[in-house]
């Protein structure tokens, strides 16, 4: 199935819209689709198809707009039949998902063209990707006019499926447009923390790997693995989080210790007590992978996990702790002197011999009830774009493979 993504702009035009579109783009060519982006002004890029009538700003559309204001209904009835013949190609052969057009008057002889094309072409798919609605904004009121083609953009066709970016829009666009609830899919904007923050490629492929964005919690133990990091502790920690219904996944990045050969030994004991409590992939070991963490990683990981799991039983200082303070990830660690003379009461403190489950319980109770860690697992749940394209987009496109689908 081929897909034109289509909006007044494209990167490298900045814009929230701008922003999604190039998402959008991302995520179904790597889902295996083939992917145009439509627009009036940007592009630049590979599958970017610059179409110069599609920017509102254009001096022609400006001119149409400026015409239509004193009654002359000619040049825009002229560039709005040129938007249509260039636009007919695509219309005829793919997919095309419209940003905003249908609902904003930023280009009237675009948002026309697009009525002419679904009239000559009744097997037309079209979804209207709704961010904004002229007529809901008070702030448009002057410009606006009952009469078309002003009323086009609170005309709702049958052939076009409506997605709206929130329930706040969806439900501007049912006052409206005159839809049902029913009517009008919510697919909301993403984040994703690799575009926020560039991952290092084998940190990326590690998130995929061990699912990481679906886990909670994902706990980090930054350390080399020795006797004195009372390691069994922390995989024990993880079997009672898993035993309370949680999803857990315990990594721990550091290679055993190069100064004892017995560290060696000591690992291979963790793995046999992970197999034994029957955690499979809820505990990694990085060296078991085959990875030797740079620093850059380490830091990724800060960032992607819950928090820092850390149960020595003795410790000199505790860089961890300073480090997960930097990043501003939350700490679980024993309370040794060393710990708390870095962490001073900011982290979570637990006694080598408290109960695993105990300890387990403290975890999950703090991250769920912490305002920023409960906001950081709402977002990852509810808009991490991998998910809003598996749960949300997916759905969507397969209702477009017909080849003429109806969203009413």
């Amino acid at each position: 199935m081929e897909i034109a993504i289509l909006h007044y702009t494209a990167p490298p035009v900045v814009g929230g819209v701008e922003a999604i579109v190039a998402e959008h783009a991302r995520l179904l060519r790597a889902a295996g689709y083939r992917v145009r982006i439509l627009a009036g002004r940007g592009g630049g890029r590979e599958g970017t198809i610059r179409l110069p009538l599609l920017y509102g700003r254009h001096p022609e559309v400006r001119a149409a707009h400026r015409a239509l204001e004193q009654g002359d209904l000619y040049p825009f009835g002229r560039i709005r039949d040129r938007i249509a013949e260039d636009l007919a190609p695509y219309v005829q052969d793919c997919v095309l998902l419209v940003h905003n057009v249908f609902t904003l008057d930023k280009n009237l002889p675009l948002t026309a063209a697009l009525h002419q094309l679904l009239d000559r072409h009744p097997g037309a798919r079209m979804v209207a990707w709704t961010h904004d609605l002229s007529w809901a904004d008070p702030g448009s009121g002057p410009r606006l006019r009952p009469e078309y083609p002003w009323s086009l953009l609170r005309t709702p066709r049958p052939e076009i499926l409506y997605v709206a970016i929130s329930e706040t829009v969806q439900a501007q666009l049912v006052r409206t447009l005159g839809l049902l609830p029913e009517e009008v899919s919510v697919i909301p904007p993403g984040v994703s923390l690799d575009s926020l923050h560039p991952l290092q490629p084998r940190t990326r492929q590690l998130v995929d790997r061990l699912r990481m964005w679906e886990r909670f919690p994902v706990l980090l133990a930054p350390v080399r693995i020795t006797r004195r990091k009372n390691l069994e502790l922390a995989v024990r920690i993880t079997a009672a989080l898993r035993a309370a219904g949680a999803d857990p996944l315990l990594v721990v990045t550091g290679p055993p210790g190069a100064h004892t050969a017995a560290n060696r030994n000591y690992l291979e004991g963790l793995k046999a007590l992970r197999e034994a409590l029957g955690l499979g992939s809820h505990c990694v070991f990085l060296t078991e992978l085959g990875l030797r963490c740079t620093s850059r990683m380490i830091g990724d990981l800060y960032l992607l996990a819950d928090a820092v799991l850390l149960t020595s039983v003795q410790e000199g200082f505790g860089l961890p702790v300073a480090e997960a303070g930097l990043m501003r990830a939350p700490v679980f660690c024993t309370a040794l002197p060393a710990t708390e003379e870095v962490a001073g009461p900011h982290a979570q403190f637990f006694r080598p011999q408290d109960p695993p489950e105990e300890i387990a319980r403290r975890v999950l109770t703090h991250l769920v009830q912490n305002s920023q860690s409960a906001l950081r697992r709402r977002i990852l749940e509810r808009f991490a774009w991998g998910r809003i394209f598996q749960e949300r987009m997916q759905p969507l496109l397969d209702r477009l493979r017909c080849p003429a689908p109806t969203g009413r």
